[in-house]
């Protein structure tokens, strides 16, 4: 897998967890979003992330969300209450970028490109709604910036043809994220091993989007090989969102943060050989073939004079039928881990 570069950080197997502070949905002013910036920073996410939208351009005035953290609502409505300005998204990028984390947005529609690029963002998120809009796929790509394409509610064909549609532009600085457009998402939906068969397929950086409660499930997706994880980040002072309930705050941000790195760190190399702390109780916490009793020199060895036990400094348990018949050469002591140099 050819790593990915997002912003000079490289991403990909070998490298990092990528973590994403979706804020998107979380703010409705530049005190509610610079206090999730201001997090996001202290705790050590990579990046933020929010939408550029318009709610008269996402959707249609006819159309409701109608899921559990929602209820049955009017989209519209929703997405009109946490529209942005084109004067707070840009604050909100100038302010991230004074202080040093990464941010991006994701449109909602080709019309939103126009602003994006004003912003010289330095990635490009396409949501999962937008996954198969090949027409704002290759747009996107022509900019010649890498892109994080969600790919919740396709099946792999869709993902095909949208990978396609965004290299066929000489655009090849691409991750996916595995994700299920439902909020919250029920665990048993999830399918973490969709991050697997995604890598396989494309061979490019894979991580989840999640929006399951709580930050078991992206740990899990974490320790399987996720290269990226996005999560949406929201602070109590801030004003309630319908995206609360997947949220994680500042405390539970860090702590998860913490456990990839731990994962990481244990992963290790995948070849089996003894660490080096291992090495070290080799000889005491491994067993071998020991004498019993003290073995006079000329004594022939019988089962009744060995036993397989700690140390592990004799001579190793597959052998003790070779031993068995063997002479002694020397007065060997009781519980004396066997050597060949002791026998003839």
């Amino acid at each position: 897998m050819k790593p990915l570069i997002l912003n000079g950080k490289k991403i990909g197997d070998g490298f990092p967890c990528y973590t994403i502070a979706e804020i998107g949905g979380l703010f409705t002013n530049f005190t509610e979003a610079k206090r999730l910036i201001d997090s996001a920073k202290e705790i050590g996410l990579d990046s933020v992330k929010f939408q550029t939208l318009e709610a008269e351009t996402i959707t249609t005035k006819n159309n409701f969300f109608n899921m559990e953290a929602t209820g049955h609502v009017s989209q519209y409505d929703v997405f009109k209450q946490f529209e942005l300005s084109k004067e707070l998204q840009f604050e909100v990028v100038n302010y991230a970028n004074k202080i040093g984390i990464t941010i991006f947005s994701a449109p909602s529609h080709i019309k939103d490109l126009e602003i994006m690029k004003e912003m010289k963002l330095p990635i490009f998120k396409i949501g999962s709604d937008l996954a198969c809009h090949v027409p704002l796929l290759k747009e996107v790509a022509k900019l010649d910036k890498p892109i994080i394409l969600s790919t919740g509610m396709c099946n792999l064909d869709e993902v095909r043809e949208s990978v396609d549609a965004i290299i066929s532009t000489g655009n090849e600085k691409l991750a996916l994220l595995h994700c299920v457009s439902d909020y919250p998402t029920k665990p048993e939906e999830t399918n973490l091993n969709a991050i697997i068969s995604l890598k396989k397929e494309f061979d490019i950086p894979v991580g989840l989007s999640d929006h399951n409660i709580g930050s078991t499930i992206a740990l899990g997706a974490a320790s399987i090989g996720a290269n990226i994880i996005e999560k949406h980040f929201n602070s109590s002072l801030n004003s309630p969102s319908p995206d609360d309930i997947v949220a994680l705050d500042k405390e539970q941000y860090f702590e998860l943060i913490q456990s990839i790195r731990l994962i990481e760190k244990a992963k290790g190399s995948g070849t089996k050989l003894p660490t080096e702390s291992e090495k070290k109780n080799l000889q005491t916490n491994r067993v071998s073939i020991v004498t019993l009793k003290e073995i006079k020199s000329g004594q022939k060895i019988t089962r009744e004079l060995i036993d397989i036990r700690r140390p592990g400094t004799g001579l190793k348990p597959s052998l003790i039928e070779q031993i068995i018949g063997k002479t002694a050469k020397v007065d060997i002591p009781a519980e004396e881990p066997l050597k060949f140099e002791m026998l003839e």
